[in-house]
């Protein structure tokens, strides 16, 4: 790998050198590293614009009414289902045996259900994580794709879980040279930061992506697999970040579709329907839990002040 130096990429990026070690500093930069008292850059970064620096756009209206409901911490909201449904889901898809009804109530009281059988401390630790992922996305909605926030959410995912503790993941940094996947060729750990920068240069430029250009990038980025393990959870919250962020209809791919699923992102290449197929059914049940949870509001805003649930 090629490095350059903070005096280079400042030269190239139009901006200080104390702005750019600050930024190594702080982790903004990927890949960069002290080396004695010298910063050292890999060529493919990519000049990191400052939020004040920014256009700032406003989020599209399902992203602002999230917001709102997080801050308010509303029960039977929208925010609410995600938060348990697509936690649910997208962990199922991971082999988190943890029931629905599990995750409702560590999500809204904290506590778990008696279990009938013995359960992974990481389904627990997971769990817990991807509320926080959720909450990181409907934040950071407006961000756009990076690597930065790509590391993030590994880091938030699988920070405190036990294949952590035991060294088996290491949260927010790329699998190692070593790793190998059987029945499968990854792309040498080595060319993981190029091949993400190329593929987010190629989705950013887009102006106004569609679906299918999401589901792009959720391909493109399931085939690159930069990280051991989580590489699924990661990309499926990227998805909901970015229909969130372009105004699209989000959707929550469930277990029952984890095999079409799995075939429209191995076939996406020659027969992109298949994919598009499941998803656009997926976004038909989230539209529909929208009205009925609009609906419920709106009830709601007639009901007597002293009225309890």
């Amino acid at each position: 790998m090629e490095y350059i130096t903070l005096a280079e990429a400042a030269a190239a990026w139009q901006l200080s050198e104390q702005m750019i070690r600050k930024q190594c500093r702080e982790g903004i930069i990927p890949g960069a590293y002290r080396e004695g008292r010298s910063w050292l850059i890999p060529n493919y970064a990519q000049k990191h614009i400052p939020d004040t620096d920014r256009e700032k756009k406003e989020a599209p209206h399902l992203a602002r009414k999230l917001q709102k409901q997080k801050t308010k911490k509303s029960f039977h909201g929208l925010y609410d289902y995600i938060q348990i449904y697509f936690t649910y889901c997208s962990s199922r898809m991971a082999s988190n045996r943890l029931s629905q009804k599990q995750i409702e109530m560590i999500y809204k009281k904290g506590k778990v259900q008696d279990f009938f059988e013995p359960v992974k401390v990481s389904d627990l630790v997971e769990t817990l994580n991807h509320h926080v992922c959720i909450d990181y996305i409907i934040d950071h909605v407006m961000d756009p794709v990076s690597q930065k926030l790509i590391m993030r959410l590994h880091y938030l995912l699988m920070f405190g879980t036990v294949d952590e503790r035991r060294g088996r993941v290491a949260p927010g940094q790329y699998r190692p040279a070593d790793y190998k996947r059987p029945g499968r060729n990854l792309l040498p750990s080595a060319e993981i930061p190029s091949a993400l920068n190329e593929m987010i240069k190629e989705y950013e430029v887009i102006e106004n992506p569609e679906i299918s250009d999401i589901l792009n990038l959720h391909v493109d980025f399931e085939m690159i697999s930069p990280f051991r393990d989580g590489n699924g959870r990661v990309g499926r919250l990227l998805m909901l970040k970015e229909c969130l962020r372009h105004g699209i209809t989000p959707f929550i791919l469930d277990d029952k579709r984890r095999s079409d699923y799995l075939a429209g992102i191995t076939k996406w290449s020659s027969r992109r329907k298949l994919l598009l197929n499941v998803v656009a059914e997926a976004q038909e049940r989230f539209e529909n839990q929208v009205v009925h949870f609009t609906m419920r509001q709106h009830g709601q805003n007639f009901l007597p002040e002293n009225y309890t649930e």
